[in-house]
């Protein structure tokens, strides 16, 4: 396998999701976009499992503020761009975007109960949100 972006869970992004690759934030669509570093540079277990996540990731952003929230995967450009740029060496990662401009970073896989409050507090930053988590049943 000579690239992450090769990896099936990775992969399935692209496929399946039909999330885009993105070579630079200028690509990216104008509005909200959840972004993935799946850690280009050296391979991490991590890796798929966060792969695994990120379209239920989504949904409950797009409960959350009530507009789609779009997902995308970075490249080995964009991504090294980013780390060096958000100054942040933990890969993987998701990316929060806004208008094309990172809002924050979420390192490493977690679980569902700190993936919602973090990315809920990344969502209320970029919107007028109550200040309380919305209820969701389940994962999403």
């Amino acid at each position: 396998m000579s690239s992450v972006l090769e990896m099936p869970l990775v992969a399935s992004l692209t496929t399946r999701y039909a999330m885009p690759v993105l070579h630079d934030l200028n690509e990216a669509d104008q509005g909200i976009v959840l972004l993935f570093l799946p850690s280009h540079a050296r391979i991490h277990l991590e890796t798929p499992d966060i792969a695994v996540v990120m379209p239920e990731l989504l949904t409950f952003c797009n409960h959350s503020i009530g507009e789609i929230v779009h997902g995308a995967v970075a490249d080995a450009v964009l991504e090294a761009f980013l780390v060096h740029l958000l100054n942040t060496p933990q890969l993987p990662a998701l990316v929060l975007l806004n208008h094309r401009q990172p809002v924050g970073i979420i390192s490493r896989m977690r679980d569902w109960e700190d993936y919602k409050q973090r990315l809920y507090a990344l969502l209320k930053s970029t919107h007028s949100l109550p200040l309380v988590l919305p209820l969701t049943e389940g994962r999403a």
